[in-house]
């Protein structure tokens, strides 16, 4: 038998992505899915919704909500995602772009439920957007094979034919990309994608997971562009707003947090895993001179059930700050 070598011929395909993402980031990623591997789930936070590998603890939740009589009612949530409009005036954003709209999906989870694609495909399909941004988590489990979830992602999707970007979650593995590009859907691996309208530019910036691998890179995905652009920040957690208000963004969308999945009437989160303060969790919110938006999440993790936090698509109207303000002729 040949001595194994050192890389697989699955690494050996990875490594063009190194230079996108940047080498440091890169192998600091590709050891830690090689250590969660070795583990079979190693905790990924501290939050509820992190011990996907306690399966006992899933189960004493769905007990829980049945003895309740709340299952059935949050399994229905489950599937009743909700369209949310949220319009952002920006300073910097080019007057072409007044009316720009990203459709932004987040935290599918696809393979958790085989009725969940269809269900989203029905909610999307009369929307009208000019770009669809996919903020992480395509994945259930943090750690188990990811071809069931690439494929119910790709079956949700397939009637879009608008641009898609991407970028990776703490469940998500570098593997996938490859596949899912092929397929269409461009990622962002710390790099910036520059939309054009006329002679207008849009930056899209992508950052990889900054939550759990810590493999974001503001400095490598900002490499080259102009300081004084409008900039729209694609980052799988919110816990960036700090920095992303440092690097010059205008508009930050994030997912992450689920808006904590099973809330108290009100939407008031029970656990979270403090990777981001409060007031980031679900919603519009404002950091210095920077906007954004955490969604609730289209799916659901662990169990396919909502309480008191319904899944959502949103609608990101991107305005020209004052435009609407001008008197009428």
């Amino acid at each position: 038998m040949p001595k194994k070598t050192a890389d697989s011929s699955e690494d050996l395909a990875l490594k063009v992505f190194s230079e996108r993402m940047g080498e440091v980031e890169y192998t600091a990623r590709l050891n830690a899915e090689r250590q969660m591997l070795e583990r079979q789930g190693e905790r990924q936070g501290r939050g509820w919704f992190r011990f996907e590998h306690l399966w006992d603890l899933y189960g004493f939740i769905r007990r829980c909500l049945k003895l309740t009589g709340l299952w059935s009612r949050a399994h229905r949530n489950y599937f009743n995602i909700q369209v949310v409009r949220n319009e952002v005036e920006l300073e910097r954003l080019p007057l072409a772009f007044d009316g720009f709209t990203i459709l932004q999906l987040s935290d599918l989870h696809t393979d958790l439920h085989p009725d969940f694609p269809i269900a989203v495909r029905r909610v999307i399909a009369p929307l009208e957007y000019d770009i669809v941004a996919l903020t992480g988590d395509f994945r259930t489990c943090t750690f188990s094979d990811h071809s069931s979830a690439i494929a119910a992602t790709l079956d949700l999707l397939r009637d879009v034919h608008k641009p898609r970007y991407a970028v990776l979650g703490n469940h998500d593995s570098l593997v996938k990309v490859p596949v899912m590009e092929a397929a269409g859907i461009k990622f962002l691996l710390n790099e910036t994608e520059v939309i054009e309208r006329g002679d207008a530019a849009l930056y899209l910036v992508g950052i990889d997971d900054p939550n759990f691998y810590q493999s974001h890179n503001f400095e490598h995905a900002l490499s080259g562009v102009p300081e004084d652009v409008c900039k729209v920040l694609l980052s799988h957690s919110p816990q960036t707003y700090d920095e992303a208000a440092l690097y010059g963004v205008d508009f930050l969308l994030a997912g992450h947090t689920h808006g904590g999945q099973i809330c108290l009437p009100g939407g008031r989160v029970i656990v979270h895993d403090h990777s981001s303060p409060r007031r980031l969790l679900s919603g519009a919110w404002r950091e210095a001179q920077m906007q954004g938006y955490t969604s609730r999440g289209t799916g659901a993790s662990g169990l396919p059930v909502r309480l008191n936090c319904m899944p959502e698509v949103t609608l990101h109207v991107l305005r020209c700050k004052g435009l609407s303000a001008d008197p009428m002729p």
